[in-house]
């Protein structure tokens, strides 16, 4: 559902609406970062409905065919566990939460997790490492990376507590979901880009020279680009690099900053001697890779889902421009096809969080995922 005016009394109106469809409801608030001053209002609205909830700030959210850069996309479902907060993810010693308990109750299902994340912590890729070694493919995960357009790290994810800085909220949810998962960006070369030195989502050596030499000379060698280090991200939002992954499309992470000593920082982390290959794309190509996405995630016997959620890159819709629409409007047509009458509703994130089928939770960029949640 999408709400305009979050910051009046319509808000907890329609939010309450909605709530009443469940008897044990769990709200899920992802807000336009245009309304960053509406949220300590918006905290009390939610504690006087007495509901639990998670909140994130995005760029730019996503109401079907539109994106809107104000208002609020608020999604309510049953819920099965009472929503989790991780803090402290600058520090390596964060604590994991123990979901034993829900896993138990949920033995006869695969439960979907909401979590939403702060993009630009340290220890992102970690925590979702370490939710996957205690939960495994018992539990899927859906979600996105807060944060705002500018890139600068302020705190982006609330809670009835308010803002978290470094921290990532969890809602859980008994409905269970159809992850489709794609990018569309295309190696333009086979020659690969080891990561010889990195630290996190820091890249300081490729092929043990500078990260930043490396990645120039690719650029301009097989993507005939003119190369500026005070422009860096308006170029190298157009080239992302590509993680290996044996039978998968490579998982692109995408360059955000040079920093010191011709280090490349990314939205995500990068294994240290993890391959990489040059990516790029056009607008043809990720529009059909969303498509593709919606293809990906049907689920069987023409059933209907309750929910349809996605969420799409910041940096990918800055490559797209006016053509990010254009992809939004091929979702919903393909959706259409397909069967399917919920309408789209999401959020444009800094990084993108699935399961990744039956195998590994994974923190994507540049990538839009696809999830029908059903019975």
């Amino acid at each position: 559902m999408y709400i305009d005016h979050v910051e009046s009394a319509l808000f907890a109106g329609a939010v309450a609406k909605e709530a009443s469809l469940y008897e044990n409801p769990v709200v899920v608030i992802l807000l336009a970062e245009t309304h960053l001053e509406d949220v300590p209002e918006l905290i009390a609205q939610m504690k006087a409905l007495a509901l639990p909830f998670i909140g994130g700030i995005f760029p730019v959210l996503i109401d079907g065919e539109n994106a809107r850069h104000t208002g609020a996309i608020i999604k309510v479902f049953p819920s099965v566990h009472a929503p989790v907060v991780v803090a402290g993810l600058d520090q390596d010693g964060f604590t994991v939460p123990d979901l034993t308990g829900l896993l138990s109750e949920s033995s006869d299902s695969q439960p979907t997790a909401m979590i939403l994340m702060d993009a630009m912590t340290v220890n992102n890729t970690a925590l979702l490492s370490a939710l996957f070694h205690h939960v495994g493919n018992r539990l899927h995960f859906f979600g996105g990376g807060t944060g705002y357009s500018d890139l600068q790290h302020r705190p982006s994810v609330f809670t009835q507590d308010g803002f978290i800085k470094d921290a990532a909220v969890i809602a859980f949810t008994g409905l269970r979901s159809s992850i489709g998962v794609r990018h569309g960006w295309q190696r333009i070369c086979e020659e690969p880009l080891i990561a010889t030195h990195s630290q996190k989502n820091t890249a300081l050596e490729l092929n043990w020279e500078s990260a930043f030499d490396v990645y120039k000379t690719s650029v301009q060698k097989y993507g005939h680009q003119e190369v500026a280090p005070d422009d860096f991200y308006a170029w190298a939002s157009l080239f992302p690099l590509g993680l290996f992954r044996e039978g998968q499309e490579d998982v692109v992470r995408d360059p955000i900053a040079m920093k010191e000593g011709g280090a490349i920082q990314f939205v995500s982390s990068v294994p240290e001697n993890s391959v990489m290959y040059l990516l790029h794309g056009n607008s043809d190509s990720l529009i059909e890779a969303a498509s593709k996405a919606v293809d990906d995630c049907q689920l069987p016997c023409h059933k209907q889902a309750s929910h349809c959620l996605i969420i799409d890159c910041y940096s990918r819709t800055l490559a797209l421009g006016a053509a990010f629409e254009t992809e939004l409007q091929a979702v919903c047509h393909r959706l259409k096809e397909t069967g399917q009458q919920c309408l789209p509703e999401g959020a444009v994130t800094l990084g993108e969080i699935s399961s990744y089928g039956d195998d590994y939770l994974e923190l994507f960029n540049k990538t839009v995922v696809i999830g029908l949640l059903h019975e």
